[in-house]
C-alpha cells in the first residue's frame, strides 16, 4: 500500500465519477496497491479495509481529516477533525478475520463484496438479511466430514439467530466508524456514522480537482504536459505556482 501519486488521483477521481462507491473504492486500493487483484481486494473484511483506506488517506492528503455535521438537537452546524492515524489503530485492535462459531453455525466478517450484493436492497432490514445469508453457514458432518451451506437467516434455530446478530454486530464492529461530537449551542453529545468510503471519495474528488486546476495554470504558463506537471510533487508544483503569482 502507498500513497497516490498526482496520476493515480486523477485515475482515482475518473472511476470515481464512473463507478458506484463500492467499486470506486477497490479501484483505490488496487491503485495503491499494485499486484493486487480486484476479487482479492473485495474479500477484505470491512475492518480491515478501513485501516487501509485511513492509511492511505494519511499517505496520501495529510493526517488531518476535517468535516462538518448538524447537531440534531438544535440544528447547529459542528465541525470536527480527525487524525486518521489513530482511527486506523483503534480499528486495528478491533480488525479480525477469524471465523466466529456458535452452536454449529459459523460467521465470518461482511466484505466489500457483500455490500455490492446489497445494492439490490430495498431497505435496511432487506440489507442486513443479505448481509446475514451471505456471512452465515450451517455446518453439518456427512461421512464424517463436515460440510458448508449457506443458510438463510430465517433458516436459522430461533435459539440461535439472537446470538448471531449480537455476533454480527461484535465481528463487524470495526466496518463502522462513530464520532463523538460535542454542540457548543446546546451541549449534546451527539454520534456521527462516518461513512469513511464515500468521505474519502469527496476527498479524492477535491484533491483531483485542485491537482487539475495547478496543471491548467502551469500548463497555460509553460506549455508542460498534463502528465509531466501531475508526476511532480506537490512542494514543485506549489514553488511554481508561487513564481507564477509573485
Amino acid at each position: 500500500m502507498h500513497a497516490l501519486s498526482g496520476e493515480d488521483l486523477l485515475i482515482a477521481w475518473e472511476h470515481s465519477r464512473q463507478r458506484s462507491t463500492q467499486e470506486a473504492v477497490l479501484s483505490l486500493l488496487a491503485l495503491a496497491s499494485p499486484g493486487q487483484s480486484l476479487s482479492k481486494l473485495a474479500r477484505i473484511p470491512l475492518g480491515e479495509r478501513n485501516v487501509l483506506l485511513l492509511e492511505l488517506r494519511a499517505g496520501t492528503l495529510g493526517c488531518s481529516m476535517e468535516g462538518r455535521a448538524v447537531c440534531p438537537e438544535c440544528g447547529m452546524q459542528l465541525e470536527f477533525e480527525l487524525d486518521p492515524r489513530q482511527l486506523a489503530q483503534g480499528l486495528r485492535q478491533q480488525a479480525t478475520v477469524s471465523l466466529e462459531s456458535i452452536d454449529g453455525v459459523s460467521m465470518r466478517p461482511v466484505n466489500t463484496q457483500d455490500l455490492m450484493a446489497c445494492a439490490r436492497a430495498t431497505d435496511e432490514n432487506e440489507a442486513r438479511s443479505i448481509l446475514l445469508e451471505r456471512t452465515v453457514n450451517g455446518q453439518q458432518a456427512e461421512h464424517g466430514t463436515e460440510e458448508q451451506r449457506a443458510v438463510p437467516p430465517q433458516d436459522l434455530p430461533s435459539r440461535v439467530t439472537p446470538a448471531l446478530i449480537e455476533k454480527f454486530e461484535k465481528l463487524n464492529a470495526a466496518a463502522e466508524i462513530q464520532v463523538q461530537l460535542q454542540c457548543a449551542g446546546c451541549d449534546a453529545r451527539p454520534r456521527l456514522d462516518l461513512d469513511l468510503a464515500s468521505y474519502l471519495l469527496r476527498e479524492i474528488a477535491g484533491a483531483a480537482r485542485r491537482l487539475m486546476a495547478d496543471i491548467h495554470s502551469l500548463a497555460s504558463a509553460y506549455g508542460w504536459s498534463e502528465e509531466s506537471i501531475a508526476r511532480m510533487s506537490g512542494a514543485r508544483r506549489a514553488v511554481y505556482l508561487e513564481m507564477l503569482n509573485s
